[in-house]
């Protein structure tokens, strides 16, 4: 990457019943956040030696190849979209640390009304907003953004 040259790194996501899929180039990160059990990171950041970017958007990136992942989760969860500057402040077992602040169980499930769907959409923004707290409070000042798509089956018949 040029000194000085627009760059980004970039990350988005499709999340529904039957799926969810990511596509990425650079550290910007995708994370499978599910109600219940193990979190795990969708992406593998394009980083080389010193974790300097290998892949990147802009004037001076030449062709990136972008890389795409998808599964079909069996239970109800979130999909993190994130940058560095909130995935940097959960230095441990990031996947999982992530899940926990979000409060999955909350906004895990699907509603059947607007009045519930609109209460489940405020929880995903509250969790996503903790989340960027939690980041600004450690020290955070690059770009910090977090996007959270709930996804996977429904919780309840029908």
């Amino acid at each position: 990457m040029a000194h000085g040259a627009p760059a980004c790194t970039y990350v988005a996501g499709v999340a529904g019943r039957d799926g969810v899929w990511a596509c990425w180039v650079g550290d910007s990160r995708a994370y499978w956040l599910p109600g219940e059990g193990v979190a795990t990171a969708m992406t593998e950041d394009d980083t080389g030696e010193h974790e300097a970017l290998s892949a990147w958007l802009g004037a001076d990136a030449g062709r990136p190849e972008p890389h795409l992942r998808s599964f079909r989760p069996s239970t109800p969860g979130l999909l993190l979209l994130c940058t560095d500057g909130l995935w940097r402040h959960f230095p441990t077992a990031t996947a999982t640390a992530l899940r926990d602040r979000t409060h999955v169980g909350a906004v895990r499930g699907r509603a059947r009304t607007d009045a519930l769907r609109d209460r489940t959409r405020t929880r995903g923004l509250d969790a996503a907003r903790a989340l960027v707290d939690h980041a600004l409070a450690a020290g955070g000042q690059d770009n910090i953004t977090a996007l959270l798509l709930p996804a996977g089956p429904r919780s309840h018949p029908g």
